[in-house]
């Protein structure tokens, strides 16, 4: 978990599609700040306070995940923000900046597909949490309950599952004496 402050672009409603990328973006700041998205990352350049302008290339697993977040602006009124979260909350991108909770749901779950990367929530403490658990691509959840007819058969192959034990009948001695041809 990592301490997060409000970014400075929450103020700019904006909207970047899922479905159709690359994007390119050019945001007004404190210093110039401009960055081009696609599906392996993005490419970051920005002005330093000195005057001397940087290019930083973002590979997607550089991102710890899509978060979610809510700003209270003090009216009543509420924003709602995705972005693409980087340790250094400098870095972090953002992909949309909406009034409505419903635009937000299902870019959320789109970028997080389209990313490959968890869905993370930032909560009132200014921390990014997971929305669900995960070891790096698994999902960890509860295990799904095996199949009751599994448990009864225990380690039998599935073709000696589907055959029914035999029983044994009484059983006759047969005995014959030799017979041998002579001439």
């Amino acid at each position: 978990m990592v301490e997060l402050t409000k970014p400075v672009w929450a103020n700019r409603l904006m909207r970047l599609d899922p479905y159709h990328l690359p994007h390119s973006v050019s945001l007004k700041q404190d210093h110039h700040f401009s960055y081009k998205i696609d599906r392996n990352g993005a490419v970051m350049k920005r002005q330093l306070s000195c005057g001397l302008p940087v290019s930083i290339a973002l590979p997607q697993r550089a991102f710890r995940g899509v978060a979610a977040r809510t700003i209270d602006r003090g009216n009543g009124e509420t924003t709602f923000t995705l972005e693409l979260h980087h340790k250094d909350h400098d870095l972090s991108l953002p992909v949309l900046v909406a009034d409505d909770l419903n635009d937000i749901a299902a870019d959320w779950h789109a970028w997080s597909r389209l990313m490959r990367l968890p869905m993370l929530l930032i909560d009132e403490n200014s921390m990014a949490v997971p929305v669900r658990r995960q070891l790096g691509q698994l999902m960890v959840e509860t295990p799904i309950e095996r199949r009751k007819r599994l448990g009864m058969t225990k380690n039998r192959t599935w073709f000696s599952r589907r055959r029914k034990m035999g029983t044994i009948g009484p059983v006759e001695k047969i005995s014959a004496a030799e017979i041998i041809a002579r001439n």
